[in-house]
């Protein structure tokens, strides 16, 4: 018996890795009936949170924008979508949000809009392919 995949997480940080993740999804989405939630974590850190204060607003209509676009590009499909925005620790975020909506699959780019990583895959792919209990499709 195929496993199908009702309920796909996609994380999205606007990078071309991540927009082929979601192509991704939407074709798995098609095939087996499923929907998409689209999720973005602004990386927060009380450190740094007085100088990105000033910037906060021009960030989430940036993040507001290429949600509203990718959920376009599902519909496109006639695929459902919700969305997600929140804020800390990207890892840490996307993995209880997995385990709190219980999704089937986590599809999503192998490496982000940062640089700052090691040769293969991303920091925050690479921590959910290591501590997700649910499959993790990573796209290049």
């Amino acid at each position: 018996m195929v496993k199908t995949f009702k309920k796909i997480l996609v994380p999205l940080d606007n990078s071309v890795n991540s927009k082929r993740a979601l192509s991704n999804a939407i074709a798995i989405a098609k095939l087996s009936n499923g929907a998409i939630s689209l999720v973005h974590v602004i990386s927060y850190h009380n450190a740094v949170a007085k100088v990105v204060q000033p910037y906060k607003g021009k960030l989430i209509s940036h993040v507001k924008k290429f949600l509203k676009d990718s959920k376009y590009q599902a519909y496109k499909e006639s695929i459902s979508t919700n969305q997600f925005i929140l804020y800390g620790n990207p890892a840490e975020k996307i993995l209880d949000l997995i385990k709190k909506k219980q999704f089937d699959l986590v599809v999503m780019g192998r490496r982000g809009t940062t640089k700052l990583t090691g040769p293969s895959l991303g920091s925050v792919s690479s921590a959910l392919v290591q501590s997700s209990k649910v499959p993790v499709l990573v796209v290049s």
